[in-house]
């Protein structure tokens, strides 16, 4: 049996191994050290996420990370108060800049983080690090190896030498990412009163409540994404990879690929040692009722939206309440591509359709069988060629669907190629409008409550988006509903799905004819 002072001497022999391993391992030192910051500290599988990703800044192989995660998840507690006390650790020499939307909120952080250096405990695992005691002030302060850190707000003279890390966290107001000109400040800021602080090889870190789409990150996503466009005609390789972001987005009801990223099951909370399931939906419903469903997808869900566009409204969208989806009598599957198979930072979509006869009643009273749309699921990735057509041949065989619709544009060309070898049956659609004009087109199958959508995250993007358009960042997802729409609008094959006879007939019916509209076999 064991006994007391054994189980002690095995604890201690254990803490011990565990003050060594936080060293060099950046999760052991936030267990060890978050108890300090958070009384009830709790651990979820995005702790452990963010924590890999940041050893990965520190040890260089990052040199520029984006992180979304909803209030509350300590994001900042990882990010802007244990990560720099850590890195200092390893490099009492080096220089580390905090930046945030005021100065009173980069104080805090500074002063966190010096309280952390300063403790016995961050003695033991860092002897050789300690605060110089002339210069302790919480927004500037100095290690013994003439490390620096300074925390300032983004409007802030910065005075002194460039820094290896740049910690952003929160630069931009609520105030400012709704405002014009407190957006066009940060972008001027950047390049100017930030970039060119960095050391060479230093690594920049923005932690961002995400407001507003045109946001800083949102804003250097766009660039990101137009320079790699333009890099496929006129750059060279070795400028693609300047500003090259990771981007770690966990909205609060986990979609498909951050709960891969975690390991946990999709539509449930992304941390459920604090927010279990039915805890994070009764906050959601507050949320929603208090500051309305943009606030919740903004902040919550890491999908900031601008304000309607006009076109599409989100009231035209049916929620389909039950819990499976109707008896569907045709499927359809609609594609838009990425820009090129050469990069990754355009999005390709794939959606599933059903088509299903609902009950509607005319102005008259009068009770018609009409046909409507449900979407089945919406796939929304960036995928290199070779992952896009595995994947389009994956989405086949889950939903076997009697028609797949991919625009015949960029690498869209080489999937019709490909999955027409495979034996799919696959439509071109030849758009011979703009968008603004076809996503017109489709709006009276919207408007009259033809569409249906399921009470699930991925459905809750593809609304967004359309209520958005035309001034959303992304249009993807419209363009792959707009197909959909369209198919069921002006194809003879969904108003006549069984009766084979019109299809013999259709060299006689030149009104049938022309309905195939953009769709060739």
């Amino acid at each position: 049996m064991t006994s007391k002072q054994d189980y002690m001497e095995l604890r201690e022999k254990l803490f011990e191994q565990a003050i060594v391993k936080s060293r060099t391992n950046f999760f052991t030192f936030i267990k060890i050290m978050a108890p300090y910051l958070i009384a009830d500290f709790k651990i979820g599988k995005h702790i452990e996420l963010l924590a890999d990703k940041l050893q990965k800044v520190e040890e260089g192989e990052i040199k520029r990370i984006m992180v979304f995660l909803p209030p509350r998840s300590t994001k900042s507690v990882i990010c802007s108060k244990m990560f720099p006390a850590w890195y200092m650790g390893k490099h009492a020499n080096h220089e580390i800049l905090s930046v945030s939307h005021s100065d009173q909120l980069a104080a805090d952080f500074g002063r966190a983080v010096r309280d952390l250096v300063n403790t016995d405990l961050y003695k033991e695992i860092f002897p050789a690090t300690t605060l110089r005691s002339d210069v302790r002030a919480a927004g500037k302060w100095q290690t013994n190896q003439n490390g620096v850190y300074i925390a300032a707000g983004v409007r802030s003279q910065i005075a002194g030498r460039g820094c290896h890390v740049a910690l952003l966290d929160d630069v931009m107001s609520e105030e400012d990412a709704f405002s014009e000109a407190g957006r066009k400040y940060i972008k001027e800021w950047y390049p100017a009163g930030l970039r060119t602080r960095l050391m060479p090889n230093g690594s920049v870190v923005i932690i961002n409540t995400r407001y507003h789409e045109d946001d800083i990150c949102g804003w250097l996503l766009s660039m990101e994404a137009q320079r790699e466009k333009e890099s496929i005609f006129n750059s060279s390789e070795e400028d693609i990879e300047i500003d090259k972001w990771e981007v770690i987005k966990i909205p609060a009801w986990l979609d498909p690929s951050s709960a891969e990223l975690l390991g946990l099951p999709e539509g449930t909370s992304y941390f459920p040692e604090w927010k279990p399931d039915a805890l994070l939906k009764k906050d959601e419903i507050e949320i929603r009722s208090q500051n309305g469903t943009k606030y919740w997808q903004s902040l919550f869900m890491q999908d900031p939206t601008p304000d309607e566009g006009g076109i599409i409204k989100k009231y035209w969208f049916q929620e389909w309440e039950h819990q499976d989806p109707p008896d569907c009598e045709f499927i359809l599957q609609t594609y838009d591509t990425a820009f090129s198979v050469k990069t990754s930072a355009d999005y390709s979509v794939i959606q599933t359709w059903g088509i299903f006869r609902h009950m509607n009643v005319d102005s008259g009273g009068t009770e018609h069988l009409v046909s409507h749309l449900i979407l089945l699921s919406n796939k929304r990735e960036r995928l290199e060629y070779p992952e896009l057509r595995s994947t389009a041949q994956e989405m086949y065989d889950i939903y076997e669907p009697d028609v797949v619709i991919v625009e015949k544009k960029a690498s869209g060309q080489s999937l019709i190629q490909d999955l027409r070898r495979a034996g799919l049956p696959v439509l071109e659609y030849n758009p011979d409008r703009d968008k603004v004009s076809r996503v017109n087109a489709s709006t009276p199958i919207l408007e009259s409550g033809r569409v249906w959508i399921p009470n699930k995250p991925f459905a809750m993007d593809l609304v967004n988006e359309a209520s958005a358009f035309p001034n959303a960042t992304y249009d993807d997802q419209v363009d792959a509903m707009v197909m959909a729409i369209l198919y069921l609008k002006e194809s003879w094959k969904v108003d006549h799905p069984l009766d084979a006879f019109l299809i013999d007939d259709l060299e006689d019916k030149p009104s049938q004819q022309k309905r195939l509209g953009y769709w060739r076999f």
